[in-house]
């Protein structure tokens, strides 16, 4: 696995259990002090700091986020419950042993519970999103993901094909019809959208996250517009070399999503000498 995805993949799960955790103490303090004894009011406050820095000290021990257990899902469940295990008794220790009243029972056992169901919960959901999503960053379903918008950037991603002929390609765009001129590539639909339009933006992305998650392309190239800036962002989550290639209509400057392409792809291309710089290559034009 490449070293960034894999600090990327490693800071997520690192964030998404530490939010887990802190739902949890918060849940489990308030439906204790609704439903069972009140114990002290500020029993949440006075132990957030404490409980996290435990969990941060026993997931450090079991390496629950290492290099080498993040992306095996045997060796990071063997981690998280061994991690959970030291954790619930550390954490319970430490309350005992710090709270000058009655031991607060009702809130730490209440929270180590929905702490565990939560675990399971979250372990099962991501055993599955493996199995959909390929989550070793190395096997691939699709060589080349092509993705451009109708019109002028979908003409202009039709003068590739004759590269791709060697490469199995998927195609995206936003209508339907599309799917009749991709000589029988497989052929995904997104919903059509502009900055106009926010909620289409939304769940174009939503489509095209999907897509790349569930295809994993080697490489990804567009020609525009907003469905392709998508797919290079997403793209460069999963691995995926990315490739945009600016529209010859785009004469003065390169355009709005070139320009933030700029910063993410690995190679932008610009169909006029003159825009060329460091950054952005120019190798003649399409149309």
């Amino acid at each position: 696995m490449k070293l960034k995805q894999l600090a990327m993949l490693r800071s997520m799960l690192s964030l998404s259990d530490m939010l887990i955790l802190n739902m949890c103490l918060f849940v489990g303090n308030y439906l204790a002090n609704k439903y069972g004894s009140q114990y002290n009011s500020n029993f949440y406050i006075e132990n957030l700091l404490p409980v996290n820095a435990l969990w941060v000290l026993t997931t450090s021990i079991f390496r629950v986020y290492g290099e080498y257990t993040v992306y095996k899902l045997s060796d990071i469940n063997k981690a998280t419950w061994r991690s959970m295990l030291l954790f619930s008794i550390l954490v319970s220790w430490y309350i005992k042993i710090t709270t000058p009243y009655a031991f607060p029972g009702n809130s730490i056992f209440t929270f180590l519970g929905l702490l565990s169901i939560s675990f399971i919960i979250s372990r099962f959901s991501f055993t599955a999103i493996e199995k959909v999503t390929t989550l070793n960053f190395n096997k691939r379903t699709a060589s080349v993901l092509a993705i451009a918008s109708i019109g002028g950037h979908w003409i202009e991603l039709q003068r590739l094909t004759p590269l791709f002929k060697e490469h199995d390609v998927t195609y995206i765009s936003n209508k339907d019809f599309i799917s009749n001129k991709v000589g029988g590539s497989k052929y995904y639909k997104v919903p059509d959208a502009n900055k106009d339009e926010k909620i289409n933006l939304i769940r174009c992305f939503c489509m095209v996250f999907l897509r790349i998650a569930v295809l994993r392309p080697g490489v990804i190239i567009t020609t525009g517009a907003a469905p392709g800036l998508m797919g290079i962002v997403v793209g460069r989550i999963f691995g995926a070399k990315t490739i945009w290639i600016d529209s010859v209509a785009n004469v003065e400057k390169l355009s709005l999503s070139g320009r933030i392409a700029v910063k993410i792809a690995d190679r932008v291309y610009t169909q006029w000498s003159h825009l060329s710089t460091q950054k952005v290559v120019y190798r003649g034009n399409l149309l």
